[in-house]
């Protein structure tokens, strides 16, 4: 069990999937409760940051409102600093069920050494939805940005002192944007 918060982001709109992707059946079972699943083994503290308690109530985890009127996945990821007990934070979006990857987590805390957030990069691509976080450094600056426009995590990257890290395996990244998407990662390993 490692010594952080985990927040799982489900406060999304859902547009491109038709609706709520978190609550779309995964192997059976609603996709967020994969995501929970591997949060909750890994992570003493595990929360779901939404727009709304009521359908993310019973799987377990504290529910954390996230008030803004922004659709941004950095508020929600400011909601979940926020709340969190603990002073590292690994963040995930409600849609990737292997986000709780053990190798790849082991990489994120070893950079996160002298720094405000540890982010995997997969094939060129930032994955800040997939990355941990310094609750004290990067709640202040996520409320700082958010003051001034809806900007997503990527600004957050940029304004924190992060630690990039080149992860080859596409796994831990895979979402479900899209049902076609969630087809996909259903038959992935």
């Amino acid at each position: 069990m490692r010594d952080a918060s985990a927040i799982a982001l489900a406060g999304g709109r859902s547009a491109r999937f038709g609706s709520d992707k978190a609550l779309a059946t995964f192997r059976g079972a609603p996709l967020l409760r994969a995501v929970l699943d591997g949060l909750t083994s890994t992570f003493a503290e595990v929360l779901v940051v939404a727009k709304r308690v009521d359908p993310y109530a019973g799987f377990g985890a504290r529910v954390v409102l996230d008030r803004s009127a922004l659709y941004t996945p950095l508020s929600g990821l400011e909601a979940g600093l926020a709340a969190a007990s603990s002073d590292v934070v690994f963040c995930c979006a409600a849609d990737m069920p292997f986000a709780a990857d053990g190798a790849l987590l082991d990489a994120l805390f070893r950079a996160l050494a002298g720094h405000d957030a540890a982010v995997p990069v997969h094939a060129g691509v930032r994955q800040p939805l997939c990355a941990l976080y310094r609750r004290e450094a990067c709640l202040s600056t996520a409320s700082a940005l958010l003051a001034h426009s809806a900007v997503g995590p990527k600004r957050l990257l940029e304004a924190v002192h992060t630690a990039f890290v080149d992860w080859p395996e596409e796994r831990p990244f895979l979402d479900a944007d899209t049902p076609e998407q969630l087809a996909r990662i259903e038959s992935a390993g």
